[in-house]
């Protein structure tokens, strides 16, 4: 139960925050326990492939892509047809050590931790030949209490990497039943917790890898530690009521303080796993989107302090005040898809991201914030995290949050799986993990179950291509129901942030999908309609569509031999990953322009003019559709190889023509 401070106690209190910032300072890091030892594990790692001779030498965060690619060990994949000369590593198995230094200092604690932040993806996890656990998900933390085994001095961190393919086909083979996979000649992925487009899409090759992609530490601490700090908001008339939900581990009895921006608001005691608290501020303090108000920010703090007045733990986030709607509404055209902020509709302009590189570790959170810099530029408010890549790093919330840029978050749903008995508690710990680290940021406004496997099901002729009938058929599509529309929501609600189920509900060919909630609408591209068919074709919110165009020559010519740099060459042909090839820009080149450019640089300019003269048509047609339409989020930004795609920004960062046109429109 939250408690106000007394006059006699602040003094006191505010001692413990000074004490608190100063540890905070010192180790460079909120979010982690006062007095928790941080001990970073990223350098003096080596690694090989399992059963050959040398050790080479890697870097973590990495993967074994960019670790072999630096010791000259395979070709660059973005080079020419590298991607094809690489397949093989896929394959093999591969492992990594280092030695870790225990001195007293850190010995001394009461309890050490082993954390990898992520392990690409199936993975055994070995110190001083002691097996502490096997891991078999992408987007998850994983951590072991290591204090038994660690000895002072040098101490040995093995991890080795099973093939995600050969698991991957062990894992399907279990189950018995072939699941969807288009973009995936091997089929595994749907049962892997794996990024699905590492596996092959249509805009970008197939490199499928493995490797330790984040962060690991040793964390030692005593008493109890900090796991995680949760915030839900609600509008109340005036003001915004805020419910704070901190958790716990470790057996020391605790009560809670709360700071913000620097100031006493109350305790609360600590029950069971969590410290619980509420407080309220007026309404005037809240959080906007970017074109609809400011962006204030604040810091929430907690110090845990024993019944010894010590303390034992404390935590500190940022955050904003705002609260977030999705009204779907019954109404004479059908069912809205209408986000409110703090109350108010906002329509939503934006785009889809994808990850910015195909090896997310190369990558790092420098590029996740440029991508938010693309938006700001581009007078945006929302971009939605596409559910075939990764969850997004800590940095890319932290600069939504400062521009004011709204995410919709899917989960990583871009296939059906195998929703039942270990996996289903393997992905029902990943999106409470996910939910708890993302839910305090004002930015997050949405969790969407998972990208086009609805409509997929339903209209794309899964069941004859996959066999899927009888028994085989129900059992699928109901456990991945089951997924979608409970168990998400169930490790999701606990945020407090909006969720939907699937995205989009119906199909882009009908009716019904203009008249009722979110549209993917691809029948210009994948229906051959021609660009103009866009201003015809107004959802609710539509939240897919787009047109491919080339990156320009001059980035081209880094990654493709110079005698293949002309219309119609081998390399250009294979750089396209969709199936519908450039027939549809050569299409539109020629209805557009009435042209048919003779050389590889005017087709280039070409499609990007097309591009932009598509995406001037929907953008016109859906902003000047209000109410009936509140937003329309194009496919895509951003690039995470150099080739041909929807995108505004190529894999380097340049911007194409549409860029300008979109930030016009926006603005």
């Amino acid at each position: 139960m939250a408690r106000r401070f007394s006059p006699a106690s602040r003094g006191t209190l505010l001692t413990f925050k000074v004490l608190v910032t100063a540890w905070l300072i010192a180790i460079g890091v909120g979010g982690v326990a006062a007095q928790t030892k941080v001990l970073s594990l990223h350098h003096g790692w080596t690694f090989r492939q399992v059963g050959t001779g040398p050790w080479y030498q890697a870097d973590v965060p990495g993967e074994v892509h960019t670790d072999l690619l630096r010791q000259g060990l395979i070709p660059d994949p973005y080079r020419d047809f590298n991607v094809d000369s690489v397949q093989w590593v896929e394959r093999a198995e591969w492992e990594y050590r280092c030695t870790v230094h225990a001195d007293a200092g850190l010995l001394h604690h009461g309890h050490v931790d082993l954390v990898f932040k992520g392990l690409d993806t199936f993975a055994e996890v070995y110190l001083n030949d002691s097996l502490l656990g096997r891991t078999d998900n992408m987007f998850r933390t994983w951590s072991w209490p290591v204090k038994k085994l660690l000895k002072p001095g040098a101490n040995t961190l093995h991890v080795l990497f099973r093939s995600t393919v050969a698991e991957g086909e062990r894992l399907r083979k279990a189950y018995g039943i072939r699941l969807p996979a288009d973009s995936d000649p091997s089929g595994t992925s749907p049962y892997i917790r794996k990024a699905a487009y590492q596996f092959g899409w249509d805009f970008a090759p197939r490199l499928v890898g493995c490797g330790i992609w984040k962060p690991v530490e040793l964390q030692a601490w005593n008493g109890s530690s900090v796991t995680a700090m949760r915030l839900d908001q609600e509008l109340e008339a005036d003001s915004i009521r805020v419910r704070v939900h901190v958790g716990l581990k470790g057996d020391a009895a605790t009560t809670g303080f709360f700071f913000l921006d620097g100031l006493p608001i109350g305790s609360a005691m600590r029950e069971g796993d969590h410290i619980g608290f509420r407080f309220s501020v007026h309404r005037d303090r809240a959080w906007w989107p970017a074109g609809s108000g400011p962006q204030p920010m604040h810091r929430l703090q907690m110090e845990a302090v024993d019944d010894n007045g010590r303390t034992v733990c404390a935590t500190e986030r940022s955050f904003g005040f705002r609260t977030v709607e999705l009204r779907q509404e019954e109404d004479s055209i059908g069912r809205s898809f209408t986000f409110a902020i703090n109350g108010e509709p906002i329509f939503m302009k934006g785009a889809n991201v994808v990850p910015p590189d195909l090896f997310p570790s190369r990558a790092g959170d420098s590029a996740w914030v440029a991508l938010v810099r693309h938006a700001q530029r581009a007078h945006m408010n929302m971009l939605r995290v596409w559910a075939g890549g990764i969850y997004p790093p800590d940095a890319f919330f932290q600069a939504c949050d400062t521009a004011g840029i709204l995410v919709w978050q899917d989960v990583m749903c871009a296939n059906l799986m195998p929703a039942e008995g270990g996996f289903l508690e393997n992905i029902r710990q990943e999106v409470r993990e996910q939910g708890a680290r993302l839910s305090a940021h004002p930015s997050l406004a949405l969790f969407c179950g998972n990208n086009e496997l609805e409509v997929a099901w339903n209209n794309w002729g899964w069941q004859a291509k996959y066999h899927l009938h009888g028994t085989d058929s129900a059992r699928v599509i109901a456990n991945n129901r089951a997924l979608w529309q409970q168990v998400f929501p169930e490790g999701l609600g606990r945020t407090g942030v909006p969720y939907t189920w699937t995205s989009p509900l119906s199909n882009w060919g009908n009716a019904e999908g203009l008249r009722n909630g979110d549209l993917h609408y691809w029948g210009v591209w994948h229906g051959d309609e021609p660009i103009g068919a866009l201003a015809n074709n107004v959802g609710r919110f539509v939240s897919e569509y787009g047109f491919q165009s080339w990156p320009d020559s001059v980035l081209l010519a880094k990654y493709i031999d110079p005698e293949e740099l002309l219309l119609g060459s081998g390399a250009l042909r294979w750089r396209q990953r969709s199936y519908k090839t450039d027939a549809p820009i050569w299409k539109a080149i020629e209805k557009e322009l009435g042209d048919r450019p003779q050389t590889l640089d005017g087709f280039i300019d070409a499609s990007q003019a097309v591009q932009a003269e598509a995406y001037r048509i929907a953008i016109e047609a859906h902003m000047g559709a209000q109410p009936w339409c509140m937003g329309t989020l194009l496919w895509q930004l951003n690039d995470c190889w150099p080739g041909p795609s929807w995108s505004l920004v190529d894999y380097e960062g340049n911007w194409k023509p549409a860029l300008d046109v979109v930030r016009r429109l926006y603005e």
